[in-house]
């Protein structure tokens, strides 16, 4: 292999075809630049979906009429889904901590009427995996001791929201497969635009190649310039739209976010740096301008 060699013939090649190269180079930063404003598009929704889905906890009320065997049957229960990761943490809520939380949230002049406390203590359960909650509550529901006078309907004596959660679960799992689909369909059409394009290049040069293998030139032999130049198109395509992003990011996005009423929290909603964004976009540029090439002289090795 003279990798020189095929360096020479592929850039001979771009020269002799300067509107063809240009079309497949735009080609590629079209589709490229796309691809770069999608993917931190789709993954600042998926973390923000991702937030909301941690949020999502099971609290299980203790009825005060609970006796200690009630109590400790409940904590061993949930000892158990702690054990087997399950639950990730639980927090004890008592009566006084219940009431001085209800405190904060509402108007304490609505609570002045109260002769008594009529919360009930609960223990507030922090899941690995949101999306097992269903199997979760359907080991707790049903224990002695619980306040069946609060919770949710089919769920009496624990809350968490089921038909929320459910419809939560529901759109992430549909943004995720959605947000792949739309990647994938985003690749494939850049591979064929960019083959489509180069395959004018090598029509133009269809008898070249014939020739080159009829005289027992090997398949690789013909094929690396032409490869050679779909990658050089793809790098030259991926960078110039990068340097496109990089402007939208500094003029746009980052001067959006500094004229925000105030700043992001921690655990704000977050997307790909832009340095892995454009190292991925500009290998993304080459492996399609490879890829379309190979693909495209397939046919014409065909003699």
């Amino acid at each position: 292999m003279r990798p020189r060699f095929f360096l020479a013939e592929a850039w001979r090649s771009i020269r002799a075809n300067a509107a063809v190269s240009v079309a497949a180079t735009v080609t590629v930063l079209i589709a490229v630049f796309v691809l770069g404003a999608f993917i931190p598009s789709f993954l600042y929704v998926q973390s923000s979906v991702d937030e909301q889905k941690n949020k999502i906890d099971v609290a299980v009320y203790v009825a005060d009429s609970a006796t200690v065997k009630n109590t400790n049957a409940i904590e061993t229960r949930i000892e158990s889904l702690k054990r087997e990761g399950q639950v990730r943490e639980s927090v004890y809520v008592s009566k006084e901590d219940a009431l001085a939380e209800m405190r904060t949230r509402v108007d304490p002049a609505l609570l002045e009427d109260l002769t008594s406390n009529v919360f009930p203590a609960s223990y507030n359960l922090t899941l690995a995996n949101p999306e097992n909650a269903d199997q979760i509550v359907a080991q707790l529901v049903g224990l002695p001791g619980l306040a069946t006078d609060v919770g949710d309907a089919a769920t009496p004596g624990i809350s968490y929201g089921s038909e929320t959660a459910d419809k939560l679960l529901r759109v992430a799992r549909f943004i995720q497969w959605a947000g792949l689909a739309l990647i994938s369909i985003l690749l494939v059409a850049s591979i064929l635009l960019i083959g489509n394009t180069i395959r004018l290049s090598i029509f133009a040069r269809r008898r070249e190649v014939e020739v080159m293998k009829l005289v027992g030139a090997t398949n690789w032999f013909i094929r690396w310039p032409f490869v050679i130049e779909g990658i050089i198109c793809g790098l030259v395509g991926a960078v110039l739209s990068v340097l496109m992003l990089w402007g939208v990011k500094v003029g746009v996005v980052d001067q959006w976010i500094s004229d925000a009423e105030r700043p992001l929290s921690q655990n704000a909603p977050t997307t790909i740096s832009f340095a892995l964004l454009a190292l991925l976009l500009i290998a993304s540029g080459a492996v399609v301008g490879a890829r379309g090439s190979g693909l495209t002289l397939r046919r014409f090795l065909k003699v």
